[in-house]
Order: C-alpha cells, then structure tokens, then sequence
C-alpha cells in the first residue's frame, strides 16, 4: 500500500488507522503507546487496526473493492489498552473504508471485542455516518462494577469522603455519568480519574459529566479511561443521552454537545441506540527509518 497509516478526526477525537494489509509489525501495547505519542509519535486518542477477516463465518472476507458487508476491526486506546467499542473510532473507520474502496455500499457493520455495529453512510461527500449501538445495559456486571449484579440507575458513589450520584451504562464500553447543574473541562480533570480509578471498577470506567439543558440537549465533558480528557465521544455521548433518558431529564432525540462538536443520539421504542455524526480524514503518511525500526523493536 502507498502509506503505513492514515489519522483521521471525528469531532477532535482523533485516531491513527493502521492497516493489516500495510502494517510492518504486531501492533502491542508498547506500539500503541509510540506510535500515538503526541511529541515522540504521530500523536492521537488511539489506534484503529483494520480490517480484519471477520470472525463470523457468514460475515464474509473484507478486502479492497471485495463488497464485504462485515469488517471486523481492533481498537486500542492510548495508553496500549483494549477498547471494545468506540462511536467515534467506529466511525472513522467506516469513513476510512470508503476512502480506501472496501465499503461499495452504504450500509454494512463492523465487528469489534463489543460485537457488531450496523453503520448507514447518509453522506458520503461530508461523511456524515449513522451507527446502529444497540441497548446499553445498566447491569453492573456488564458494566464491570464490583458487588451484586444490579441496574446502577441513580446509585451512589462514594469518592473521596463525598457521596456522587452515578448512572453507568454498557455499550461494550463502560460509562459512568453523572448529572451535574454545570459542568467544566476543570471538573473532567479533577473528578474524572478518581472515579474512573475508584475500587469499585477495577477494569476502570469511562467517566462521562453532563449537564442537562434542556429535554432535548446535554452537555458532556468527558475523561476516558484509557485516553484522558478528550474532547468527544461517541459512545460516551450515547452514555450520557442515555442516562438522561432513563432518570427522565431527556426525550428520545438528544443532541450532545462536547467541546468537539455535537452528536445527534437517538433511542427507539426497543431501547436500539443510534448516533450520528461526521468523520474526516486528516494526513496519510509513513513511518521514518529510525522510527520504523523503533517500533520494531517495541513489538518485540
């Protein structure tokens, strides 16, 4: 292929794709780390690695102008750890199929640890994309909360001394909001990781803050466990819809502003989670020498 990899950017979360057919080495933990590495690296929220061969026998081989309707896809958050699902990535992915002629289709899924998401490019000149979540479960196991399996809806927890309201939430991803009267980057910064690193996670948490505007619009700053503050989320912002819908603060459409941008979030009759929002490309590029040979020693 012309390029070891491609960043793209959907509302200033960021990720590099990486694709098998180009890749030089294994992506590992220690890769992730260099390759996203904003001062020594590229720089980025995580890695895309895809597509990959779907698992599911009757998904299909997905390749260059193959037609392909499932590709499967591994995400890796900053800090070299697994992320099952992300909006955003998810989304950007779908973009990069496209662009690279795997996608002949508008409508097709990708597969990731979460399981599949159905994707409908309603825009292919924008990349406006709509993703299929499905329901997000309350269920603390699904979650990865310690104790009984329970639903965590308006359940209480106890940071350092202070008693915080939270509502989690799973999409194969795990989400923590908590419903504030404002909230702020600060806030994000000073309360996200201690609640995403409390004991009562011991995977840790995605940790979304939201604000309620109005019935039909939240605010949310959010701090993800293996990321940071980051400007915006796509399960995330499908977290703190979701939230709002089910404590009765928010109807069936909701918009999401984040620092990025907005993300339009919408749950059906069934509890079906949809998202939409834009994907773009930012550069492609190779590595250099010394850096390749860098990574090539970090795989081992």
């Amino acid at each position: 292929m012309d390029q070891d990899f491609a960043k793209y950017e959907a509302l200033g979360n960021d990720y590099l794709v990486i694709d098998p057919h180009a890749a030089w080495t294994d992506l590992t933990a220690g890769t992730v780390r260099m390759v996203t590495d904003r001062r020594r690296g590229v720089g980025a929220d995580g890695v895309l690695f895809g597509p990959l061969t779907d698992p599911d026998p009757d998904g299909g081989a997905a390749g260059p102008g193959a037609g392909g309707r499932v590709f499967g896809l591994r995400i890796f958050n900053s800090d070299g750890t697994p992320c099952a699902r992300s909006g955003n990535g998810i989304r950007i992915f779908a973009r990069y199929l496209l662009d690279r002629g795997y996608a002949g289709e508008d409508v097709f899924t990708v597969r990731t640890d979460a399981g599949p998401t159905t994707v409908q490019v309603l825009d292919r000149a924008t990349g406006l994309i709509r993703l299929a979540l499905g329901p997000l479960s309350p269920s603390s196991r699904d979650v990865g909360a310690a104790g009984a399996d329970r639903p965590m809806l308006g359940e209480t927890l106890v940071v350092d001394g202070e008693d915080i309201e939270i509502t989690c939430l799973s999409d194969g991803n795990p989400h923590c909001v908590v419903v504030r009267e404002e909230v702020t980057p600060e806030l994000a910064h000073e309360l996200g990781p201690r609640i995403a690193g409390h004991p009562a996670f011991p995977s840790r948490i995605n940790v979304e803050f939201v604000q309620v505007l109005d019935h039909a619009t939240v605010r949310a700053e959010i701090w993800e466990r293996g990321a940071g503050y980051t400007l915006a989320s796509g399960s995330g912002a499908c977290a703190a819809a979701r939230a709002a819908q089910l404590l009765g603060l928010a109807g069936e459409k909701v918009t999401v502003e984040m620092p990025g941008g907005s993300l339009e979030v919408e749950t059906d009759g069934s509890g079906e989670v949809f998202v939409t929002g834009t994907a773009a490309p930012v550069v492609t590029g190779r590595w250099a020498p010394d850096f390749r040979t860098r990574l090539e020693g970090g795989s081992r």
